[in-house]
């Protein structure tokens, strides 16, 4: 039985129905699933000759989720239209060449024409600074609901902020998109070619981004949500573009303002520049002195520029250690470790500047001292 179905947050097709032994011998054997359930619009299949072979069917990946398999299409269905799956006679076994349509049974599900109302939105675009470097890198773009796949690089765009023109080929185009798990934060690198001195892509066209010259990203209510349902507002950021950032990150000159034992005020990190927020949300962390990891929320102000910490329960009169994942960047890509805007003909050493707690390589522990 072929159904409408629901994981990961996504619309999948559900095939019901099969025998538990001959899904137990395919169901950690995705490629196979896919040679023997291929799923098509329907209008592929209906358009099939005699004789003629298989077409390339949809991209996707298969489930086995108890019973069932399910389909989860790397371009969402569309409202309105037709899928049809076909399911091979003998689901295992079998050569190893290909199959023609005798060798399946169709099975053939309609699309609703639209759900009820569409909701999803764009929530945010970060970076939030209202100034970021020439030299910056990505911006994340947070979604309400998950979203399909393929389509940003058609309906996210960077135009100049007071003529409205589009810059020329700012993002690098990527396939697949980089998505988060739940497909709700979208990530959009800007063209690393263009960037990284000493690339043909830098020589030839330069910076995506202009000194002195704003812009304005934009992500347009044609992009679809999950669902195959429009957003029902746009997002838009405006930028200032200000001058390169090309040195690391250093731990050793952040402001950490420690909170009063007893209470559960925040610790703050104030950073010198703004932070990737994505990295920002897992690369510190507070640990106090028996190595145990201090459990709280953790909060982002606009700006990226610093992070606070709030504790489940009071602090303790004791000294804590923030630790810093190496892999921590700024939004201009460069790290603890290394810088990311820099000649490629250049050796970079992957030292720490004088100062600077030492590193492990895993981590960077700076002591604070509460009380």
């Amino acid at each position: 039985m072929l159904d409408w179905g629901s994981l990961q947050g996504r619309v999948c097709l559900q095939l019901t129905g099969l025998r538990v032994e001959d899904l137990a011998q395919v169901a950690d054997r995705p490629a196979e699933l896919a040679r023997r359930l291929p799923v098509y619009p329907a209008g592929v299949v209906t358009g099939w000759r005699a004789g003629e072979p298989l077409p390339q069917p949809m991209a996707g990946r298969y489930v086995v989720d108890g019973g069932a398999v399910c389909f989860l299409p790397r371009f969402t269905f569309l409202h309105g239209h037709s899928y049809t799956l076909l399911v091979h006679h003998s689901m295992v076994g079998g050569s190893a060449g290909g199959f023609d349509l005798d060798d399946f049974e169709a099975h053939t599900i309609g699309r609703p024409a639209h759900r009820s109302e569409p909701t999803t939105h764009v929530v945010e675009i970060r970076p939030t600074a209202a100034e970021i470097p020439r030299n910056t890198l990505r911006v994340y773009v947070q979604f309400s609901a998950p979203m399909s796949e393929g389509l940003a690089g058609t309906h996210v765009r960077l135009r100049h902020a007071v003529t409205g023109e589009p810059v020329d080929d700012p993002f690098l185009a990527l396939e697949p998109e980089l998505w988060d798990r739940q497909r709700r934060r979208l990530t959009v690198l800007f063209d690393p070619a263009r960037i990284k001195r000493g690339l043909a892509p830098h020589r030839e066209a330069g910076y995506p981004l202009e000194v002195g010259v704003p812009v304005e990203i934009v992500v347009d209510e044609g992009f679809l949500d999950a669902e195959g349902e429009p957003l029902t507002r746009c997002g838009r950021r405006r930028y200032e573009i200000v001058d390169d950032i090309r040195t690391r990150l250093d731990p050793a000159t952040w402001d950490v303002f420690a909170p009063s034992p007893g209470t559960v005020d925040p610790l703050v990190v104030t950073f010198d520049r703004a932070v990737d927020h994505a990295l920002l949300e897992r690369c510190l962390t507070l640990r106090g002195c028996d190595g145990h990891t201090i459990a709280g929320a953790v909060r982002i102000p606009a700006g990226e520029g610093s992070w606070g910490f709030w504790p489940e329960r009071p602090w303790a009169t004791e000294p804590i250690c923030l630790v810093v994942d190496p892999i921590l960047e700024d939004i201009a890509g460069n790290s603890v470790t290394r810088v990311f805007d820099r000649e490629v003909a250049r050796v970079e050493p992957a030292i720490l500047a004088p100062g600077r707690p030492q590193s492990n390589e895993r981590q960077i522990d700076l002591v604070v001292e509460v009380g």
